[in-house]
């Protein structure tokens, strides 16, 4: 069992340092991608035939391979025989490639529509533009849902390293394109490079599924009953998974509507920098406690009601104590962040400024980003869709109204303040549906919760003198010295409060100077 542990331990370190990996060479490749295009109509409309396939992908297809195929895929590897479920994973990946064809194919014919739909007042040059583009990058809807099959099967199998790290092999790619040829060829090339990038994401998958036996053989047969069973479970889970890709639809029809285009990319860029930072954190932790909430809420059913709240109550405290300085944190270094990140070549100070604005709302839904995600995953190992799909429902209701009202008085910073409110609203219901059915909000985490707001409070009270006077700095040494001094001052508060995760970060820091 030990050896199991270590095991298990060693194999969720190395995920995430290559997820980690992965995403800083998205960021980068953000990065250069915003520098060289800055906020010019071009890059308006490349942004947006970006956002269209990249979250209709999240809306139709994302949800059900990871919801819905792989819990069936894995029983039929468990309670049938092998060939039977390599049989239900070729009969799903030609349903989702066909599908998935037909709707790139659609989007390729509609994409005057859509772009006029979406882009009416950025003018006719852009529109015409973006509706190109889309042409092109609708395609990513195909090669990319394909991928996502085959690294359900993949992880099924066993295989998780590919699967963390195969957005690098894309990432770098593209790179190179941005590097060495966009100022010869510009942004169709980069459009292309985008497409050929999700190719070889696609093709890196067959070595480890070849190796594990797994061949893929088309075949459509749609009376199959676990193919069935699959589109059974997908509704609810697909419309639970809606929120944040429906959300960015919204913004991204609100803000040349409503506002301005330019602040399309600036709120792309913005979302980079706040999704690398809570993503990789948030998702890492659901990631690992959902397998370990499904098999609770097992036992759970089998008469032992207190496993899965304890796991449960543990990672909403968990969540809680790390998100809550780190949204304080991004708040108070919104502005070098921004600048540092983004401000260069033809990405002008004005445009990192609203970056900057735009990021500061958007660390207000930090917390309700993290619990939203962790609950939704709850709700999903209680084979419970219902309640996620509602308050997805509901939150995206919100983000409309608020994205519509505040536009006009906050600008981008209205969009943004939209989507921290709709994401905290549905973390804080489904936190408060769930408490009611398994008692995870106990009196210590309410005496928690109280002691970690006391100690961010504190720590940002010193971070904010502290950024008054190192204002002149370099921007790199502002972001080290306030994470630094952050991470003491809050940790150190924890321990002398008495917060249960501050003390056991000190213990186990203790343990390791100890044996070493």
């Amino acid at each position: 069992m030990d050896r199991a542990v270590k095991n298990g331990v060693k194999t969720v370190s190395v995920m995430m340092v290559l997820v980690l990996i992965a995403k800083l060479a998205g960021f980068v490749r953000e990065i250069v991608t915003l520098r060289l295009m800055g906020t010019t109509p071009e890059s308006v409309a490349f942004t947006w035939a970006l956002t269209i396939p990249s979250n209709f992908l999240d809306v139709a297809f994302a949800a059900a391979i990871s919801a819905s195929f792989i819990p069936v895929f894995n029983s039929y590897l468990e309670k049938k025989s092998r060939q039977e479920a390599f049989g239900v994973a070729g009969n799903f990946i030609t349903f989702v490639i066909a599908l998935s064809f037909l709707a790139s194919l659609i989007g390729f014919f509609a994409a005057d529509a859509i772009a006029t739909a979406f882009l009416a007042e950025s003018g006719a040059e852009t529109t015409a533009l973006a509706a190109q583009l889309l042409r092109i990058l609708i395609f990513i809807v195909f090669t990319t849902t394909t991928a996502f099959a085959l690294t359900g099967v993949l992880q099924s199998l066993g295989g998780f390293y590919i699967p963390s790290i195969m957005s690098l092999v894309p990432n770098v790619l593209i790179l190179i394109y941005l590097l060495l040829f966009f100022e010869q060829i510009g942004v169709f090339g980069l459009a292309f490079a985008f497409i050929i990038g999700n190719i070889l994401q696609l093709a890196i998958l067959i070595p480890p599924l070849y190796k594990r036996g797994f061949r893929f053989r088309p075949r459509l047969n749609l009376r199959d009953d676990a193919l069935r069973q699959i589109v059974r479970l997908s509704p609810m889970f697909l419309v639970s998974a809606w929120l944040f890709p429906i959300n960015n639809l919204i913004h991204s029809w609100v803000i040349p509507n409503r506002y301005n285009p330019e602040a399309l990319v600036q709120l792309r860029a913005a979302n980079t920098i706040y999704l690398v930072l809570t993503g990789f954190f948030v998702l890492s932790v659901t990631n690992v406690l959902f397998p370990k909430l499904s098999k609770e809420a097992a036992k759970d059913s089998m008469g032992r009601e207190s496993a899965f709240s304890q796991t449960l109550s543990g990672a909403i405290s968990a969540v809680i104590f790390f998100l809550i300085p780190m949204a304080v944190g991004l708040w108070i270094l919104r502005e070098p962040i921004a600048r540092m990140a983004f401000y260069g070549g033809n990405f002008s100070e004005a445009s990192a400024a609203q970056v900057a604005y735009a990021l500061g709302f958007l660390s207000l839904g930090m917390l309700g980003f993290g619990l939203t995600t962790l609950l939704s995953r709850a709700f999903f190992a209680l084979m419970d869709g219902k309640v996620p799909m509602i308050t997805s429902l509901a939150a995206i209701a919100i983000n409309f109204t608020a994205s519509m009202i505040l536009v006009g008085h906050l600008g981008i910073g209205g969009v943004a303040l939209a989507q921290a409110i709709s994401v905290s609203a549905a973390g804080l219901a489904m936190f408060v549906i769930i408490s009611r059915k398994h008692p995870t909000f106990t009196r210590k985490i309410a005496i928690n919760l109280l002691k970690m707001c006391l100690a961010a409070v504190i720590m940002a009270a010193v971070l904010i003198g502290v950024m008054h006077i190192i204002a002149d700095l370099p921007y790199i040494l502002i972001i080290g010295i306030i994470c630094l001094q952050g991470i003491i001052i809050y940790f150190a508060t924890g321990i002398i409060l008495g917060i249960g995760e501050a003390e056991t970060a000190r213990d186990l820091i203790l343990a390791r100077f100890k044996r070493s």
